[in-house]
């Protein structure tokens, strides 16, 4: 047995005893002085007893406290990390899905440029009808 649960036993034995008189009583009614020096040591050891009883249920609520507080926080890390994965994830598919996209844009563009050629090939041939009747002579 500890000796703060010795204490509460103590307490709790002689806490209200005749034998611990109640703090309201009167020293004077004591019958001698000496009952009064055993008198004010007692209740010295009983305020300290209960004083350290209760500092122990402090400490222990203290405790239980900081251990859920601990647990919370770890349960957020849980969701924290488990939430920082899906983002994780939709990152490296949007990463993806830009790179096709741009690979996309860069074949457009070529196909874009080869047909501004084309275009710019006709035109030329449309405004230098010399060159388009050249053209169908040679091909007779």
């Amino acid at each position: 047995m500890e000796s703060w649960e010795i204490a509460v036993n103590h307490v709790q034995q002689h806490g209200n005893s005749s034998h611990h008189p109640n703090s309201s009583t009167n020293f004077s009614s004591l019958s001698t002085e000496d009952d009064a020096r055993d008198y004010q040591p007692s209740i010295v050891d009983d305020k300290r007893l209960r004083r350290m009883i209760s500092n122990k249920e402090s400490a222990r609520i203290s405790r239980m406290r900081k251990k859920q507080h601990i647990e919370e926080l770890k349960s957020q890390v849980n969701q924290l990390q488990t939430i920082n994965g899906q983002l994780s994830q939709k990152l490296i598919n949007l990463l993806d899905s830009n790179h096709e996209i741009l690979q996309e844009n860069a074949q457009l563009k070529e196909k874009v440029s080869t047909l501004h050629m084309v275009l710019a090939d006709v035109f030329t041939t449309l405004k230098n009808p010399e060159y388009t009747s050249l053209e169908h002579k040679s091909s007779y």
